[in-house]
């Protein structure tokens, strides 16, 4: 299935950022060390775009693995944060498919592929130049009086 691009003209898909939480080492807008990750509504599905700058290489030219591991928790709850459930990563895993070049645009998917009452499980792909780099899985527990900044997600 064809997904929109972030870059199409004409193309406004839902931010999904809590404006309350300026501070997220992720996604935070306001956090000066901070990634910057902006996350949109893609139908069911969460989608980013992340540029590695320099200072995320591992080794030389190559993004860090470790940090793709944290992208794939962020988007873990984005997942959940696509449909309405405010989550909290529990559990998730990553595997590394191929080396990340350093100057790639990386394109961040993550989707729910089951609910249960306490939570959810979700996958993410990371992809450059629509090729799997990267993919992980984990799980998340459901917020029980979830933040007021959290719910909605059309900012």
């Amino acid at each position: 299935m064809a997904h929109p691009s972030l870059d199409d003209p004409g193309i406004a898909l839902p931010v999904l950022n809590p404006p309350d939480y300026p501070d997220c080492f992720v996604c935070g807008s306001a956090n000066p060390e901070g990634l910057h990750l902006v996350v949109h509504r893609d139908g069911e599905e969460a989608l980013a775009r992340f540029s590695p700058r320099d200072l995320h290489q591992g080794y030389p030219g190559r993004f860090h693995g470790g940090l793709v591991g944290l992208l794939v928790d962020e988007m873990l709850v984005y997942a959940g944060l696509a449909q309405g459930l405010v989550g909290m990563t529990a559990s998730v895993s990553y595997r590394l498919r191929r080396p990340t070049p350093l100057d790639a645009e990386i394109e961040l998917r993550s989707r729910v592929d089951s609910k249960r009452s306490q939570g959810y499980r979700a996958s993410v792909e990371l992809l450059v130049d629509g090729e799997l780099v990267a993919e992980g899985s984990g799980t998340c527990i459901l917020l029980p009086d979830p933040p007021a900044g959290l719910v909605g997600g059309d900012h």
